[in-house]
């Protein structure tokens, strides 16, 4: 079997980011929208044999770079809510607009099954768009005024390592990294030197200039009625999509290559549909063959 087609590769559409991206270092106003596609099947693949070397989030930057146009310097350059409201898009661009979720209520441990519209969770244009922002702050006698920008992915992924070892460090390294410059009552001071009020009210300042960056739901139980709160991992949550759907389409070469001898590129160019037709054919056969030998 042949096939010249090349890949299909979806194409990209416009979508607006909740904040905006900086192109560059002399720009005097932040990109509102970018150019996004849906992830191929290579993209999935991709996303795939990094699952044993990067974290959820430097997996999801990284496919990122490969879905959105302007690449992996663009995409690194990419505020923390910019980043999530994309990785919502491309969720909706790949799978569609309904998510459904699992989980467990953490009082009575029931199973909870939910649905979730991508278009609920993403938040409207922030009103105000800066590359850095102010907070002043009194702690005991001192006065503290810091300058700082929003965390990026580039951020994000630098401390990616420690979020499952120790998240205080984690939080506390983000921090730093994104304080541009800090005064005790008018003279310069290490941004590690703040002290934790400090640094507690300038992270309160980065939420709300970058309300999507965290997606909290409230939630109640149907069995116990209890109240509680969860931090939707979008990251997390697309890549496991992505990951078992790669494992499927594996399964489909693994099982059209063993029965009809063709390669691993003659399958993939094969669309989807016509792939899975295929595989019934197949188990077909194989059911076929199978009562054959027994009689």
């Amino acid at each position: 079997m042949r096939s010249d087609r090349p890949e299909t590769i979806p194409r990209p559409v416009r979508v607006r980011l909740p904040g905006g991206l900086w192109p560059n270092d002399e720009a005097e106003t932040a990109l509102c929208e970018v150019e996004l596609r849906a992830a191929s099947d290579e993209d999935r693949y991709f996303a795939l044999d990094l699952r044993e070397t990067l974290s959820p989030a430097s997996r999801a930057t990284a496919l990122l770079a490969r879905c959105m146009t302007g690449g992996e310097e663009a995409t690194h350059a990419l505020t923390i809510g910019d980043r999530e409201a994309l990785l919502l898009h491309l969720r909706r661009l790949t799978f569609g607009e309904t998510m459904e979720c699992v989980l467990r209520c953490p009082s009575c441990e029931a199973r909870m099954e939910m649905s979730l519209q991508i278009a609920d969770l993403l938040v409207p244009a922030y009103a105000e768009v800066a590359r850095t922002h102010r907070q002043q702050v009194a702690v005991g006698a001192a006065t503290y005024a810091i300058e700082f920008r929003l965390p990026t992915a580039r951020d994000l992924d630098a401390v990616a390592a420690l979020v499952d070892h120790d998240e205080q460090q984690c939080a506390a390294l983000l921090l730093q990294r994104c304080i541009m410059r800090a005064d005790r009552d008018g003279i310069a001071c290490d941004a590690a030197s703040l002290p934790e009020e400090a640094g507690d009210t300038v992270a309160e300042a980065m939420a709300r200039h970058d309300p999507q960056a965290e997606l909290e739901l409230d939630l109640s139980c149907p069995s116990c009625q209890a109240a509680f709160s969860v931090v939707f991992d979008t990251a997390s949550f697309l890549l496991q999509e992505l990951d078992q759907a790669a494992t499927r389409v594996l399964h489909e070469v693994h099982v059209l290559a063993s029965r009809y001898g063709w390669s691993e590129d003659e399958i993939l160019r094969i669309p989807a549909r016509r792939r899975a037709r295929y595989i019934e054919l197949a188990a077909v056969v194989a059911v076929s063959a199978s009562r054959g030998r027994a009689e």
